[in-house]
Order: structure tokens, then C-alpha cells, then sequence
């Protein structure tokens, strides 16, 4: 085979010496995996021949010639990954990247990693914000202090970070205890010392936590200087002061508020008056700006007192907004050439509004004054209803939408609705809802209508009204609300005094056009009953919306039989009313025997009185805030009285 010596003593060498066979071996790394494994589960091992072991000792022999690593498939993927990203924003983007796919892990690893020879302090800080956002305080924290461990110095968006992600803890007393300590530490740190910024989202976190005390702890470390206060400082406190004493306990709403409660809330409105004074004084000099939120902030608290601090929410609007409360008429003239005016423009309007010429703070926009919006028009619609001053909503209602062009909000057009209400001015009502868009349409809205017109039920033309308000309810709402349509009924019931002014002595004819309007009442229920009925007939009978459909039926059955026994009606329309009262009736009596089965406690009590002698002038249906108190008698299960009797 070998014809020469010399190559065969060579081929029989490398068989016989393993030196001479390691010396013919490759010693660089090779990584290697177990075949069987799958990709997800394979470990990559690295093997190296050490430099000071000698190829000829054999380092097979020695347990220290060899020298193995393992490392994991994700930090495999890092390495290779860093590889291409030598630039710290390459890698803060990849970080933020790989944090908005939710892959919080693959996003920490590749930081860490990056951290031994680049500064990636925004990485970090999108890793704290992540857990942040998540409410996970104490991770936040952690990798805060694991940042500074590894000597990843944190910047001023850091810290902002931590006191917003504190902001919206779910333990606001930890939250609050932490914001305080990193503040202060930063406080005697010389490398980073906190601004205005990080003033205000630590007082956000206490306001949070409803701890005034440590609020104002805060608010003593404000200067002149980097952590001057602004208008947002301002609007956190304000804000702080009214949900401390106007929150609702214990899950419950008090109608009327407890002496206590008043007691604190004069003290409150104290106290924010004179923090407003201050406001005021630093926007004439033109260190803060002011703008619509401030104004609210401060408006709102005011709304919380009697009625004169309600009705300073006129003046200030004025003072701030430039908007007269002296002069409606001439608000509603005015030309659109104030709407955005600067202070040159200021100084050359009448003398009915504020003066207002002042420097103006740095940065500040051109319009020197709070501009008005949707909250300044709940504002303001709020405090003429509480005042009483319901005749000027409408012209404030102008002002804001055609010459300030504001859009209303569904909150705007529900508290206009609610005015209204308090005026009793039902045809300003109907007006409003025809103009009110579908799609910010609820069914407290009408409850709150109809009540209106409960309220209005010695105006002649109410009831007619208030069947405008259920054409409108039809045209704007898939299904009609039962409770508007009961409520629709009570109005019926309730004008009944204009008849009887109408024909003096003669009550057998003020009782026939009652009941003619009750005939006429049923007659325009009957279509939406048949419509609520489809939608919610097929209930159970614990069914919320299945129990005001009962009501309403009752109600129905209780006016036809007021209707049957006036005879008021032509023989064809009688037998009509008769078939629909039994079919109403069947309604009830399915519904009764359910609610036996299911409760065998439930006995149905006989129907309460009807109310042939009005609603007391509307007030007991009156709704609150929500529009949703509709004079339901509340009952739990398996109590014996059903909703609405």
C-alpha cells in the first residue's frame, strides 16, 4: 500500500501517538448540540483548548485543558443581535420595539447585555416605564435600582418615569411613600436636581392617594427657580383639595351632605380662594399662563358651595375667559373678531371685561386668557342650573358653540338638559334634543326630558310636548326606553289642571278631555311598548329591564282602565283598548307567577293608588345628576314589591 518508508511511518505514527493526532486537530471553538433535541431546547457549547496547556502535554489528560460554556437560546439570540446593534439608539429602538410586542424578557436581556460596554439609559427607562404601566411598583423599583447597580446612571426622564408609573399605582400609600423618598434623595443629589416636572408628578401622586398632608410637603420645595410652579402645579392642588372633601364614601351618594361635610367644604373653598389669589397675581405679572383647565379646576370647587360661590362661576369666566356676564345681549351679537384676541386686541375692547395687560410669561401663547372648551361650558351650565339662572344658559350655550366653536360633548348636552329641567321649560327641551347628535344620545337623556315636563305640567302645551320627546326617543334610539315611557304616562296624569282652569265649573267635561288625553297617551305607547316587549319579553323575570317592562305595562293597564270607564271613546276604539289591556294584563300575570317560581317568598301586592291627582307638580320625579331617579320603587329579591308600582 505505502511504497514509500517514509509516508508509511508517518501513517502509523498518527494511529500509535496521540499528541502527534492532536497536533492534526482543529482547536478552535466549535459549537455543538444534541440532534434529538428540538430548536427550542438545544444548548449551544462553546470548547476551547486553554493557551498555556501545550498541544504536545495533551490536555485530555488534564481537568484543567478543557474548558466548556453553556449558554441559553435567547442569550445565543442577544449576542448575535448585538452584534449589529453598536449604536445605544439602534438599541433603545430595538428595546422599545420588542416591549410593544410584550416581549418584556428578550427586551431586559438584551439591555443587560448591552449595558457592559455602551450607556443605554433610555432602554432602561422604557424597561421601568413597561412595568410601570402594568402597575407592578416594586418591579419598577427593582430594575431602578438594578440600573444604578451596574452603573447605568439614571437621567431626568427616568425619574419622571418612576413618579408617573407611581401616579397610577394600585397601592397609592406605597406609591406615595416611594415617589417622596426617590424626590428627596434627588433633592440632595448634585448630579440631578429635580425641575417643575418632577414637582408635579409627585404632588399627582399624592393627590392621587388623597394625602394633602404629604401634598403639601411637596409643595414647600417649589422655588423661584427650576422647580417654579406653572399652571399645572396649581390645577393638581386644586384638584387634590376638591376630591378630598366631595369623594364618594363607601361606594354611596348622600343627597343631602352632613354638617361635617359642609363644614369641610366651606374650608376647602376658603383655602382654594386664596391659593387663587395667587394664581391671579402670578399671571398679571406674567409668571404662569392660565388656561381652561386651571379655570375648571377652580370653577368646580367653587360649584361645591352655596349659592353665591355658584354664582361667581360668572365672574370668574369673565376674568379669566373674557367672556361678560353683565351684558348677555351684547355677548350674543358680538363678531367672531374676539375669539382668539391678543393682547393688543385686549387693550382696545370695552371696558365691560377684565383688564388683563401684563407681561406675558415665556413661552406663552399669543391669547393672553383661557380659551373656552367643553369643560368650561359643563362648567358654566352646572352653576346657572344650581343658581337658578336658567334663562341665561341658552345664551351662554351660543357663546361657546358659535362664536368660541366649541363642539359639545355628551356631558354638555346632558347638563343643558338638565338646566332646562330646573327651569321647567320643556319646549327649550324639545328644541335641544332635535338638535342634539344621535350618536351622543342615552336614555337618561330622555328621563331627563320627560321629567322636565313633569316639572312643567301646568303649561298647556306640555303634554304635547312631551309626545315630541317620544317621537324624538323613536327616531334616535334602536330600542325606546321604558322608563322615558312610563314617565310619558305620569305626565298624562299629571296635566290635568289645565283642563279644569279651561272649563271652569263644568268638571264632567275637564274629566272627558282628561281621559281623552290618556286615550291619546296609550295610543302613542303602544308602538314602543311592542318594541320594548320583543327586545326584552323573552327575560328572566330578575331581569332589570324585564321589570321595567312590567312597570310599564302595569301603568298602561291602570290608564286603560281610566279610559274604559269614561266611555270616551267610539265603540271600535273601546274594544281596541279592551283586547290590548287583556294582552298587557297576560303580560303581568307570566310575570308574576315566574317570579313565584323562581322566589317562593315573592307576594305581589295590590296596585298602588293611581295618581289621578297629579305628581305634586312634577317634583317627585325628579332625577338627579345622572338622570336616572325615575320614582322606582326599590325592592331587592325576593322582596314582594316589583319595580315601579
Amino acid at each position: 500500500m505505502f511504497t514509500c518508508k517514509s509516508c508509511k511511518r508517518k501513517a502509523f505514527s498518527t494511529l500509535i501517538n496521540p499528541t502527534f493526532r492532536l497536533q492534526n486537530t482543529l482547536a478552535t471553538v466549535q459549537p455543538i448540540y444534541t440532534p434529538a433535541l428540538s430548536r427550542r431546547h438545544r444548548k449551544y457549547t462553546t470548547t476551547t483548548a486553554p493557551a498555556n496547556v501545550s498541544q504536545q502535554d495533551g490536555y485530555q489528560d488534564n481537568p484543567k485543558a478543557k474548558r466548556k460554556q453553556t449558554i441559553s437560546p435567547q442569550e445565543w439570540a442577544a449576542q448575535k443581535q448585538l452584534q449589529y446593534l453598536k449604536d445605544p439608539l439602534h438599541i433603545q429602538d430595538y428595546v422599545r420595539k420588542t416591549l410593544e410586542r410584550g416581549n418584556f424578557d428578550d427586551a431586559m436581556l438584551i439591555t443587560k447585555k448591552a449595558s457592559k460596554n455602551s450607556v443605554v439609559t433610555v432602554s432602561w427607562n422604557h424597561l421601568i416605564g413597561y412595568v410601570m404601566q402594568q402597575g407592578k411598583l416594586h418591579a419598577g423599583i427593582k430594575l431602578y435600582n438594578d440600573m444604578k447597580k451596574i452603573g447605568q446612571f439614571p437621567n431626568a426622564q427616568t425619574y419622571t418615569i418612576i413618579f408617573k408609573g407611581c401616579s397610577f399605582s394600585p397601592h397609592p400609600k406605597l406609591a406615595v411613600s416611594e415617589a417622596i423618598r426617590i424626590y428627596n434623595n434627588m433633592l440632595t443629589n448634585d448630579r440631578i436636581t429635580p425641575n417643575t416636572i418632577h414637582l408635579n408628578a409627585v404632588l399627582k401622586v399624592c393627590a392621587n392617594a388623597e394625602d394633602i398632608e404629604s401634598l403639601f410637603t411637596i409643595v414647600q420645595t417649589a422655588n423661584q427657580g427650576l422647580r417654579a410652579p406653572n399652571n399645572l402645579t396649581y390645577t393638581i392642588i386644586l384638584n387634590a383639595l376638591r376630591r378630598k372633601v366631595n369623594r364618594r364614601q363607601y361606594g354611596l351618594v348622600v343627597d343631602v351632605d352632613t354638617p361635617k361635610i359642609t363644614k369641610a367644604k366651606a374650608r376647602t373653598i376658603l383655602r382654594s380662594k386664596a391659593i387663587w389669589e395667587e394664581v391671579i397675581s402670578k399671571w398679571r405679572a406674567g409668571s404662569i399662563i392660565i388656561d381652561e383647565e386651571l379655570v375648571c379646576a377652580m370653577g368646580w370647587i367653587l360649584l361645591m358651595g352655596n349659592y353665591h360661590d355658584a354664582e361667581s362661576i360668572e365672574a370668574l369666566l369673565e376674568q379669566t375667559m373674557m367672556i361678560p356676564k353683565d351684558d348677555v345681549a351684547a355677548i350674543r351679537g358680538e363678531s367672531k373678531k374676539w375669539a382668539g384676541h391678543s393682547k393688543d386686541d385686549i387693550d382696545a375692547k370695552p371696558a365691560t371685561t377684565v383688564d388683563t395687560d401684563k407681561i406675558k410669561a415665556p413661552g406663552a401663547p399669543e391669547v393672553s386668557h383661557a380659551l373656552p372648551g367643553n369643560n368650561s361650558l359643563s362648567l358654566i351650565i352646572a352653576a346657572l342650573e344650581k343658581s337658578g339662572k336658567t334663562s341665561r344658559a341658552q345664551a351662554y350655550w351660543d357663546i361657546f358653540t358659535k362664536k368660541h366653536h366649541v363642539v359639545p360633548d355628551a356631558n354638555n348636552w346632558h347638563r343643558m338638559l338638565m338646566t332646562l329641567r330646573r327651569g321647567k321649560n320643556s319646549s327649550q327641551t324639545v328644541m335641544c334634543l332635535w338638535d342634539m347628535p344621535a350618536e351622543l344620545m342615552l336614555p337618561k337623556n330622555f328621563r331627563t326630558a320627560m321629567n322636565t315636563c313633569l316639572r312643567d305640567n301646568l303649561n298647556t302645551s306640555v303634554f304635547n310636548n312631551a309626545t315630541e320627546v317620544v317621537k324624538i326617543m323613536l327616531s334616535k334610539l334602536k330600542i325606546p326606553d321604558p322608563i322615558t315611557l312610563r314617565n310619558y304616562l305620569r305626565v298624562a296624569y299629571a296635566c290635568k289642571r289645565p283642563f279644569f282652569d279651561q272649563f271652569g265649573n263644568d268638571t264632567y267635561g275637564a274629566t272627558m278631555a282628561w281621559s281623552k288625553q290618556l286615550a291619546t297617551a296609550l295610543e302613542n305607547l303602544w308602538k314602543p311598548y311592542m318594541t320594548v316587549a320583543r327586545q326584552y319579553d323573552e327575560d328572566g323575570p330578575e331581569s332589570n329591564m324585564k321589570r321595567e317592562l312590567v312597570a310599564l305595562a302595569r301603568k298602561m293597564i291602570a290608564a286603560s282602565d281610566r279610559v274604559i270607564s269614561s266611555n270616551v271613546l267610539r265603540p271600535g276604539d273601546q274594544k281596541e283598548v279592551e283586547a290590548r289591556r287583556n294582552s298587557l294584563n297576560r303580560v303581568v300575570v307570566r310575570h308574576f307567577k315566574e317570579m313565584k317560581e323562581m322566589f317562593p317568598e315573592f307576594r305581589p301586592e295590590e296596585d298602588a293608588k293611581e295618581e289621578d291627582e297629579g305628581d305634586k307638580d312634577g317634583e317627585d320625579g325628579e332625577d338627579g345628576e345622572d338622570g336616572d331617579n325615575h320614582k322606582r320603587t326599590p325592592w331587592k329579591y325576593p322582596q314582594s314589591r316589583p319595580m315601579g308600582v
